[in-house]
């Protein structure tokens, strides 16, 4: 069944280079010439490349050229580089970003590559050993202020286990949301003993205090922070040192999993590094909101029995979060979220797996789904496999009003044995939207600026409300099709010589059926998914604009069916 072919020989360069040309063409950042090339500032440049579903780009490895006075020879990081059209500064930062990309990949190569089959890891084995990074975004491993030793402590890929930083903080810096005996429950007695004893020692009163933990590479970096120094000389902050349960990396990098006990929380920390097009902090307004978002999400899935059934939809709630210096230059460089892990929803570590796990390819060159594929059929498991992760996502959408970042590594496929049986969303606190007006329960809904002012005075469309059934549209879309499944449907057209188009029909069938099953046509109609044309966000662009402002662009619509 499967067309397996030797993979074709491609330096972390090579596919850095790819991966930044299939964006900027994607993104309609090149002047367009005949024959498959295209003008980049001065630069001419060509590709053999194939388009897929949304007009996304896929070029061969390898097949990039540069034209250099009569002759054609292969292109560089550097040729692309020079010719985009970006400030100064920002093509400066952009080029640290790739080649350390390029680096820091290599680096943990070796390591990766000693690894046993993927398809027969448990859950936290697969956090550590998806080492791929971002499939579309070239700076997919960037980094910034990571050194080597930074990424073998601290990297995924190392797979090294560490200890949280502790903080005895005064309570006015902080604003947190805990539930009762929160520190009884998340702190083992040995832990709660050590604290004690290191904050004696500091002269510190912890009854007057508040505990913070941090990832211990940004509690050095704070160091270099002036009000951070203040702080500490005034008494207002006290470092207490490392201690208590071990975590590792997430393929995240800056959310942990307990090493200890799998079934503590996952602990989403700061950390003020770079990667794709964005600064890892923490929003100061998303920390405090977090537990009612989540409450609120629950009581959503708990008010239609569908996500029990035929959109079977489990979340990891973030009951827990804190924030230090909320309204100071420090504001999001010191928080931390507490998510719950699979496990301690009662999942098997081989029962799960990270949704963007399922596009990927093994050293041998075939899918790490293969031996699933082999077992269950290839269109028996994908049809089971697009109702069980479109279906709840969708639902969720049309019915109730709300739209999730369904990106890969924010859902996990619930399986028994490779058979999808359900889905897992994570990652709530800055990425659920919603428009009020199109609400299936406004009751349910939370009050975010009661808990934080900030949502208030917020501008339309800044935060989670959103003024139209669009902008929902674009987010679930965008991370759940084109930056997402888009993966899956080249991965099953190289492989298996399934048709990107017919992978798109087969999803517009599903969603026809269900809308269809439950009277909600004028509802999804709202939101008009099948036009010709959508909108996309332009994540290249933004990253060649520093990181700020909107930027989109039309695609074309594979779930448009009306050319037959």
């Amino acid at each position: 069944m499967s067309r397996h072919e030797p993979l074709t020989a491609e330096t972390t360069e090579g596919r850095v280079l790819r991966q930044l040309c299939d964006a900027i063409l994607f993104e309609g950042l090149v002047s367009e010439a005949a024959g498959g090339e295209w003008w980049c500032g001065s630069g001419l440049f060509r590709a053999r490349t194939e388009i897929g579903g949304f007009d996304r780009p896929r070029i061969y490895p390898g097949s990039i050229m540069i034209k250099a006075a009569d002759t054609w020879r292969p292109a560089t990081l550097i040729d692309v580089l020079d010719a985009l059209q970006a400030e100064d500064g920002l093509k400066a930062e952009l080029s640290d970003d790739l080649h350390r990309t390029a680096y820091l990949t290599d680096l943990t190569r070796s390591s990766v590559a000693q690894r046993r089959p993927r398809i027969a890891m448990t859950y936290d084995e697969l956090e550590t050993a998806i080492d791929e990074g971002h499939p579309y975004h070239p700076c997919f491993k960037a980094r910034s202020g990571f050194s080597d030793a930074d990424h073998l402590a601290y990297g995924p890929e190392a797979a090294a286990s560490f200890q949280l930083h502790w903080f005895a903080v005064d309570r006015d810096l902080v604003d947190q949301v805990i539930p009762d005996d929160f520190w009884m429950t998340e702190l083992c007695e040995t832990t709660r003993f050590k604290l004690c004893g290191r904050a004696t020692r500091a002269g510190v009163n912890l009854s007057q205090k508040m505990l913070v933990p941090a990832h211990p590479w940004q509690a050095e970096k704070l160091k270099d922070k002036l009000l951070y120094q203040t702080w500490m000389e005034i008494g207002k902050i006290t470092p207490l040192g490392v201690f208590g349960d071990t975590y590792k990396a997430t393929q995240s990098v800056r959310t942990l999993s307990n090493v200890s006990d799998p079934k503590r929380a996952h602990v989403k920390t700061s950390m003020a590094m770079r990667n794709t097009s964005s600064l890892r902090t923490i929003e100061p307004h998303s920390v405090c909101v977090a537990p009612a978002i989540s409450d609120w999400m629950t009581a959503v899935l708990d008010s239609d029995p569908l996500f029990l059934s035929d959109c079977r939809l489990t979340i990891l709630r973030e009951y827990a979060g804190m924030i230090v210096g909320r309204e100071t230059p420090l504001a999001g460089h010191l928080a931390v979220l507490y998510r719950e892990s699979p496990q301690a929803r009662g999942f098997a570590g081989d029962q799960v797996m990270p949704l963007n796990a399922l596009s990927l390819t093994e050293a041998d060159g075939l899918p790490l789904i293969n031996p699933w594929v082999q077992k269950h059929g290839l269109h028996a498991w994908l049809d089971q496999l697009l109702q069980v992760v479109v279906l709840p996502v969708w639902h969720l959408m049309v019915a109730h009003g709300i739209g999730l970042e369904a990106h890969g590594q924010n859902l996990l496929l619930e399986h028994q044995e490779g058979w999808p049986t359900g889905l897992i969303a994570r990652d709530f606190h800055e990425s659920v939207e919603y428009v009020p007006g199109l609400l299936s329960r406004p009751d349910l809904a939370p009050d975010l600026a009661a808990i934080d002012p900030a949502y208030a005075d917020a501008e339309p469309d800044q935060f989670h409300q959103m003024q139209s059934a669009e902008a929902l549209r674009e987010l679930v879309m965008d991370t759940l099709f084109i930056y997402n499944l888009a993966e899956l449907a080249a991965l099953l057209h190289k492989h298996y010589a399934v048709p990107e188009n017919l992978f798109w029909r087969r999803v517009r069938w599903f969603l026809d059926r269900h809308v269809a099953d439950h009277g909600l046509q004028e509802r999804q109609a709202l939101f008009d998914p099948f036009a010709p044309q959508i909108f996309t966000e332009s994540l290249m662009t933004l990253k060649l604009n520093g990181g700020k402002g909107v930027f989109r662009h039309a695609v074309t619509n594979p779930l448009n069916l009306t050319k037959g």
